[in-house]
């Protein structure tokens, strides 16, 4: 059987057909966050390019790429995947890079930001231990005057606004420290600051600290983005109550549940909400498996996309059975047929139970 082995392309060729977005700022304005009320956020191994299209046609007004390794892509390697099927005309993104030379992390920024993205941006939060190894990520939150250099250097060389997102801090976290943090890459000319409010050594565990969202805001005159324990829309709104952030960035509560942006616009606009139907569930599962498989083949896309499955499946009921046999799927026609399956039999419990109600 064909595996859909992946070609090995560098990564600027993997770019370089890459059409620029027409709606990037285009340049370094104070109104780079303008229109954006919540965001997508970056998570590895997640938000490519497909999870992206799926939360944008959504209700996200903004998507964070996974992160692109500096490094790969000034050197053009072949092995940074986060640049695969970049589509620019998905919806407004943001670009971000990771690495711990300031004069390479620049360098990539000048690549990337001839796509024009909304925005270039600086990952200084991941708490993954082989980035933090080679002083990348959230590491770099321990020096802040590399921080800074880092900063300067990406400035310098993005045509666009630069972002910069950060965890609240590398251990014991403080206002003062998350404020000082803050201060130093306002100064540098970075236009907007997001953070993860939990530091490097909660990772994703424990309850973020929302008081640390604040601090940074009152530190600084530049948007601010809290991101953290963010779930619908009722936390959303105490978000931006509580800390007076300028937007709210969403991660793992879209995973399988991509409908959380429309969730919130709604809220935002005073529209009611209206939860997706089963039918639309297992529409969006499909298609999320049907652009995995256009965009790296069908072998390939169905396994890669059986976190999701799994994800979207939560919210249905006595999905145990039926996330088996998907697990064992390797061609979506098989997928296809056994998810439209599934659904009449749902549908059909459902109008029995409206029935016997009735």
């Amino acid at each position: 059987m064909d595996r859909n082995r992946r070609m090995r392309v560098p990564s600027r060729d993997q770019i370089a057909g890459t059409v620029p977005a027409s709606d990037g700022i285009g340049h370094k304005g104070e109104d780079s966050l303008a229109g954006v009320r919540v965001i997508v956020a970056p998570l590895c191994g997640v938000t490519d390019s497909v999870f992206r299209k799926i939360c944008l046609d959504r209700g996200a007004d903004l998507a964070v790429t996974e992160m692109i390794s500096s490094e790969g892509l000034v050197r053009n390697s072949s092995h940074v995947r986060s640049v695969r099927h970049l589509n620019m005309s998905d919806g407004p993104l943001s670009l971000q890079i990771f690495g711990a030379d300031a004069e390479v992390m620049g360098e990539a920024a000048a690549i990337l930001s001839e796509l024009n993205p909304r925005y270039i941006d600086m990952n200084f939060g991941c708490p993954v231990r082989k980035i933090v190894n080679k002083n990348g990520g959230s590491a770099i939150l321990k020096d802040t005057k590399h921080l800074a250099r880092i900063c300067e250097c990406v400035v310098e060389k993005s045509k666009v606004p630069v972002s910069a997102k950060i965890r609240a801090g590398w251990d014991k976290a403080t206002e003062e420290n998350v404020s000082d943090l803050a201060r130093v890459i306002e100064d540098t000319g970075v236009s907007m600051i997001t953070v993860h409010a939990r530091t490097k050594a909660q990772a994703f565990k424990g309850k973020a600290n929302w008081l640390l969202v604040k601090a940074m805001k009152d530190a600084v005159s530049i948007p601010v983005v809290g991101n953290g324990d963010v779930i619908d829309a009722e936390s959303y709104f105490r978000m931006r109550e509580e800390t007076g952030c300028d937007a709210v960035m969403i991660g793992r509560a879209a995973i399988g549940n991509p409908w959380v942006f429309k969730e919130v616009a709604a809220a935002i606009e005073g529209r009611e909400y209206v939860p997706p139907s089963p039918r639309e569930r297992v529409g969006a599962l499909l298609e999320h498996v049907r652009l995995a498989v256009m965009y790296y083949g069908e072998y390939l896309g169905v396994i890669s996309t059986r976190r999701m499955m799994s994800a979207y499946l939560k919210r249905f009921r006595n999905a145990r059975e039926i996330r088996s046999k998907l697990m064992a799927c390797d061609e979506f026609a098989a997928l296809e047929d056994l998810m439209h399956g599934y659904l009449a039999e749902i549908e059909k419990f459902d109008d029995n139970v409206e029935g016997r109600a009735a």
